[in-house]
């Protein structure tokens, strides 16, 4: 694809617009919460919300510059120019917004408000329900603010401490209403204090939505064999270390790309043995078989565990 179009969104955000090569319209549509891989210059894969509706004949994302970029957002920050090309997929949801017409209750912080903008825009266009609380660091680094900031249905709420933000989502998050649905991301703090609080109102878990941006915290739990069933080769997966990163110390290398168990570069299929899933991009079905992990972030959830490579 290529950059139409690029803009300071906020300090440290980057907004990109991305249309076909050929001016020809977008061969796929999507729904609210729905994501694309881009395939940086440097080849690095990393996962951006879409920020905008199907109907508007362009993709657009939002990316922050994180301080700790493994080549991802700091490339698209620093290399990123108007006309560039880019290879982008067709988007994946794993963040729908559910079908219904009872009040949405969007919560967001940071850059974490990517995706739920898409389903904030949704709900108007549907004359749906919807209010949107967004956290920023500060009204520099507020994303959208000039599209959001005279939006009754909108608070913008900035410059907190994290004290702070419990005590104002202590103070303003609702009771549960039937047919209501609460969706939420930002840093996982922060979205374990907005589930905990809705769940103290009432809000059953079946109304409760959330996506992480980042992997999970590879679990601290007992070291396991990582048997590579074609290489003949074993090694000791350490507590806290990733089956990528055992199969590296005896000499295997397992492909991936976004490391976050998000983009599916390094699914493996598994012969034996019980798997931990912390990915976002198995289905539930894949999961109950058995059958495959993400290596990158998923790991043993026994003793041994024998995988195909």
């Amino acid at each position: 694809m290529k950059t139409r179009g690029l803009r300071e969104e906020a300090e440290g955000i980057l907004a990109v617009e991305l249309c076909m090569a050929d001016s020809t319209p977008l061969p796929f549509s999507w729904q609210p919460g729905a994501h694309v891989d881009v395939q940086m210059g440097s080849g690095v894969v990393r996962q951006y919300s879409l920020t905008n509706l199907a109907d508007e004949g362009c993709l657009r994302l939002a990316i922050k510059h994180a301080d700790d970029s493994r080549g991802g957002s700091r490339w698209l920050h620093q290399q990123l120019r108007v006309g560039d090309r880019l290879k982008v997929s067709a988007p994946r949801n794993l963040f729908p917004l559910q079908p219904g017409t009872g009040p949405v209750l969007l919560v967001a912080a940071g850059i974490g408000v990517t995706p739920l903008l898409a389903m904030y825009r949704q709900c108007r266009a549907e004359q749906r329900p919807v209010q949107l609380l967004y956290f920023a660091r500060s009204p520099a680094h507020s994303a959208f603010i000039e599209q959001l900031r005279h939006d009754p249905a909108v608070r913008l709420i900035s410059g907190l401490a994290a004290a702070e933000v419990g005590a104002y989502l202590d103070q303003h998050l609702p009771a549960w209403q039937t047919d209501s649905q609460l969706y939420t991301c930002g840093p996982d703090g922060f979205m374990a204090s907005v589930q905990q609080l809705a769940g103290e109102r009432g809000w059953p878990s079946s109304a409760l939505f959330q996506e992480h941006f980042q992997a999970p915290l590879v679990s601290d739990s007992q070291e396991a064999e990582l048997v590579l069933a074609r290489s003949g080769k074993r090694v000791t997966v350490l507590a806290g270390e990733t089956l990528v990163a055992a199969a590296e110390r005896v000499g295997i290398s397992i492909p991936t790309s976004c490391g976050m168990g998000m983009c599916g570069a390094c699914m493996t299929a598994v012969v034996s043995g019980e798997i931990e899933h912390r990915d976002q991009y198995l289905s539930d079905a894949e999961r109950a078989s058995g059958q495959w992990i993400m290596p990158c972030v998923s790991g043993c959830a026994g003793g041994r565990l024998e995988l195909d490579f």
